[in-house]
């Protein structure tokens, strides 16, 4: 087995932010490489895993336009919450997920999860490209903007 497919799952300490324990492995079947980090995390007395997904390296306009395009709602069925991974370099999206205390059930989810984020950039890509243009006048505004706000 590679282990490049593999996804570890450690618990995070509530108070120092420190991961502590293992939690388990688990086979990731492709798209791995958007998982940016994933651990679990005791709230309110149930344990939760925070799954951050991202995409590859994007151009400033096609951040924008990720995020336009994408539809966040493909994870209802999956996650208890959609937290806000914006502010980072590229789109990010962290699910709040129940952990569930049956590996085979939470490998499951972990690839379906992934399979639905893959499935979402596929769907957008064209029409990113169809749109260059829009989200390239969406940036500069943004970056206009900026300036004016530097200036006073």
């Amino acid at each position: 087995m590679d282990n490049y497919n593999v996804l570890v799952l450690m618990e995070k300490d509530a108070e120092t932010g420190f991961l502590t324990n293992t939690i388990d492995s688990y086979t990731i079947q492709a798209g791995v490489d958007y998982i940016e980090s994933a651990y679990a995390k005791e709230e309110d007395g149930k344990h939760f895993v925070f799954l951050t997904l991202t995409t590859k390296d994007v151009e400033d306009w096609e951040y924008y336009g990720i995020y336009d395009l994408y539809n966040d709602e493909i994870f209802s069925n999956t996650a208890n919450e959609i937290l806000d991974g914006s502010g980072e370099y590229n789109p990010r999206w962290t699910l709040k997920i129940e952990y569930r205390n049956n590996r085979l059930e939470m490998e499951e989810l972990f690839n379906r999860i992934v399979d639905l984020h893959i499935n979402e950039l596929d769907r957008i890509k064209p029409l990113l490209v169809e749109n260059k243009g829009k989200y390239e006048n969406l940036m500069e505004d943004m970056e206009d903007s900026e300036e004016l706000q530097e200036h006073e």
